[in-house]
């Protein structure tokens, strides 16, 4: 039986038609996590888009409500060590 090589995807897939909204970083860490959307105007779903940050490998990607950052994640990646940066 023969296995694929699963395909590796990099940030700068996400360039081209996303808004980017906020970006996470942890000291000392070598992940960084973006919340971006494509479901513009709305902004209802945002794409949580988790890479490296040397070689921009991403590592996780998945979708959350807008209603669900507000009321959970922001506490959850606080309480991991991650805090808002400027890009």
């Amino acid at each position: 039986m023969v296995k694929k090589k699963k395909q590796e995807k990099h940030i700068s897939d996400f360039d081209e038609g996303f808004k980017k909204l906020h970006k996470l970083t942890k000291p000392r860490s070598p992940l960084c996590i973006e919340l971006m959307t494509d479901d513009l105007p709305d902004e209802w779903l945002i794409d949580v888009v988790t890479y490296r940050k040397k070689s921009g490998v991403v590592t996780d990607h998945y979708l959350i409500t807008s209603k669900a950052l507000e009321e959970n994640w922001w506490r959850w990646w606080e309480k991991d060590g991650f805090t808002l940066t400027e890009d």
